[in-house]
């Protein structure tokens, strides 16, 4: 069974930490680590070291390090999902999948139909379901989560060069698939941006300025997915085609 992992950045070199309060509680409280336990901790920032529980109390736990084990499972070619937010519990399954998945950024999009509000506290939350996920999944980079922005901050913003593919998928009038949009990737494609809009999709306005700046529109197959869903198809089908 796999050691149990924390995140704790800085990471230093070498040396004793001691993890944050939240950590801290999660080792001694929830998994009930005691002395002598073999964990690993990580820093969001590509650090990995392998380490020992040397001291266990209610909100305090230190971990004396003992390897480096850096490792780097990213995807080689990175990938930004803007996404129009779910409501409630529905933004942590799609965070959740999105850092299994290997998803480099998620930009929340503030669009005409959208429902739940990127305030301050709901991508404060996000962040939070971003280190939760990453410490099971393995990975030792974050997810990024980018303030919120409008197609025409993300258009604008993006003056995409020709290594970058961008997609939108929309249920209404899109003529290509997922598949057919990447069906020959160039070979200088180096990352991707793909986006997914509100319930009810995009409005025919938004739906213009996604073609204007360039990006390409996709459906994602006869069905209507939810947002989260639609993304993570998006996301999975990037990390099957994103060289390894």
């Amino acid at each position: 069974m796999a050691a149990p992992r924390f995140f704790h950045s800085p990471l230093p070199l070498v040396g004793d930490v001691t993890l944050c309060e939240a950590e801290a509680r999660h080792a001694s409280n929830v998994l009930r680590l005691s002395v002598g336990a073999q964990v690993v901790l990580f820093d969001g920032l590509g650090g990995e070291a392998s380490g020992t529980i040397a001291t266990v109390h209610k909100r305090s736990v230190t971990v004396q390090l003992t390897a480096r084990t850096d490792s780097d499972r990213e995807l080689v070619q990175p990938l930004e999902l803007v996404v129009a937010l779910p409501k409630g519990d529905r933004q942590k399954t799609l965070v959740d999948g999105l850092v299994q998945l290997g998803v480099t950024r998620l930009t929340p999009l503030v669009c005409q139909r959208g429902v739940a509000q990127p305030s301050a506290a709901a991508l404060e939350r996000l962040e939070r379901s971003v280190v939760e996920s990453s410490k099971q999944c393995g990975r030792n980079r974050l997810m990024c989560i980018s303030p919120p922005q409008t197609i025409a901050q993300v258009t604008q913003a993006s003056a995409e060069p020709l290594s970058t593919l961008s997609l939108f998928a929309h249920p209404y009038g899109a003529a290509t698939s997922i598949s057919e949009a990447t069906t020959d990737l160039r070979s200088q494609i180096t990352a991707a941006r793909m986006a997914v809009g509100p319930e009810g999709g995009f409005s025919d306005a938004e739906t213009s300025q996604w073609l204007e700046a360039g990006w390409q529109c996709i459906e994602l197959g006869r069905r209507i997915l939810r947002i989260e869903i639609a993304a993570l198809q998006m996301a999975a089908w990037w990390a099957c085609l994103a060289k390894k």
